[in-house]
């Protein structure tokens, strides 16, 4: 529960209430369509509106706050509190560094191309022996952190935060009023690429974390990654690294089995010793995020084998590799979010080691790619040829991931494409029986999550 007159006090505003009004608020969004009853409303300048002409629409759905600049003026529908400050999107990020402040959380940040969100979720496992938050799902922007920082309740003694990246300078300001002491670099991949033009460009995008850490915190950092090594050198703070092939990592994994769609079984290594690991999630690619949690834990104090213990508790988030049954006795792998090279890569070296006999890949458009689109469906096409029995494509470049999965000796008969997701779930239907497994992953704006959704049992 959040009190006006605290908030306004954390975003430098004045209050302005009527004589016996209640200041207790539910909730704080800077969506009007997400307003509850009894929620504050941030109003906030984007792009392509400003969100004060939507403070009408909040009061209608109940909200008792807004937070507006200072020239706004209700019309008749107002909420019963007002917080005025000079620039809500400013207030908003100073509020977020005060709420840090107050709570007196050590932040960890962690940004890369693929696999934030589970290791975002792995930190957080690994440092549980205290009070712990992380930022929830995938609220990763200058928006959704600072919301969500503003509703925790103490004691907050660790914060990890998954920080997004699209253009350049906004990693530097996600960091700029979270402050971390440690900062975790996955890896660089062509995820945005469209936008940013080059690996290059985007390995300086993500090494603005590590500009930002302070010389008492820590860089982990990915071995394994050339573009990440190549960055390592802008972090004031000391390194530490995490990895599976190099012997520079002193946080790694070792002794990787596989268990197909069930997960896998590994040994972390730190400089303390070793400790056995279980993940109950599909893809060995996991393992190096378990590793650079490991890292990360080692930073505050706990051992390995202990690390290794809670990040084995680890569930997928929803559309992020989760296994559920199919119809007619199939098995889905539902990774629907979302969709690069190197996380579709992954997704199918997993349905190719799962060991079924009849393993259907559904594949739609990977979006963001700018001039690498054509190579990355074709290269698509070439791997689901190797990894899968059965392939549907989806979307503009069906037909690209097509003709190379047939150009990679993929039969003709085992090859189709779909023009949304409806049709593809058409097309699967007929092939689900007892032993299929079954990969869904495309970019979200492609909707594959609907095809999950007629195929489940």
């Amino acid at each position: 529960m959040l009190l006006a007159d605290s908030l306004a006090d954390l975003l430098g505003g004045r209050l302005e209430a009527p004589p016996g009004a209640s200041l207790e608020i539910s909730d704080l969004v800077s969506d009007s369509r997400k307003v509850t009853p009894g929620a504050g409303f941030v109003a906030l300048l984007g792009e392509a509106m400003d969100g004060h002409a939507f403070v009408a629409e909040a009061v209608r759905r109940g909200a008792a706050l807004a937070v507006v600049g200072e020239a706004f003026r209700p019309g008749q529908e107002a909420p019963p509190l007002l917080i005025r400050v000079p620039d809500t999107a400013a207030a908003l990020r100073a509020a977020c560094a005060r709420r840090i402040a107050q709570l007196g959380a050590t932040v960890v940040g962690v940004t890369g191309s693929v696999g934030k969100t589970t290791a975002k979720e792995m930190c957080a496992l690994a440092l549980s022996g205290r009070p712990t938050a992380r930022t929830p799902g995938n609220l990763n922007t200058w928006t959704q952190i600072p919301l969500h920082v503003l509703r925790l309740d103490p004691p907050v003694e660790r914060l990890v935060v998954e920080m997004a990246m699209t253009a350049p300078g906004e990693v530097a300001d996600l960091a700029g009023f979270t402050h971390p002491t440690y900062g975790v670099l996955l890896n660089v991949g062509q995820a945005h690429i469209g936008r940013l033009g080059s690996e290059e460009a985007i390995a300086q995008a993500k090494a603005e974390l590590l500009a930002a850490l302070p010389l008492r915190g820590a860089a982990i950092l990915n071995a394994d990654d050339p573009r990440v090594v190549g960055v390592a050198a802008q972090s004031p703070a000391p390194i530490r690294w995490f990895g599976e092939e190099s012997p520079e990592a002193a946080w790694r994994v070792e002794d990787i089995s596989a268990d197909g769609v069930l997960g896998s079984r590994a040994v972390l290594v730190g400089p303390d010793g070793r400790g056995p690991i279980r993940l109950r999630a599909p893809g060995r690619h996991l393992l190096l995020d378990a590793a650079a949690a490991a890292a990360v834990a080692a930073c505050f104090g706990v051992g390995i084998a202990e690390a290794a213990q809670r990040i084995g508790e680890f569930t997928p988030a929803d559309h992020r590799g989760v296994v559920v049954t199919g119809l007619h006795g199939s098995t889905l792998v539902d990774d629907s979010y979302n969709s690069s090279p190197t996380s579709l890569a992954a997704a199918l070296a997993m349905l190719r080691a799962s060991g079924a006999p009849e393993r259907l890949a559904i594949i739609g458009d990977m979006l963001e790619l700018g001039d690498r689109t054509l190579a990355a469906h074709r290269e698509a096409g070439r791997q689901a040829a190797g990894a899968a029995t059965r392939l549907i494509a989806v979307g503009e470049h069906a037909g690209v991931v097509v003709s190379a999965a047939l150009a990679a000796g993929m039969p003709a008969a085992a090859v189709t494409q779909a023009g949304d997701a409806d049709g593809a779930a058409e097309l699967a239907l007929p092939l689900l029986r007892p032993g299929t497994v079954v990969l869904v992953k495309g970019s979200r704006g492609i909707g594959l999550d609907l095809v999950v959704k007629h195929l489940l049992a």
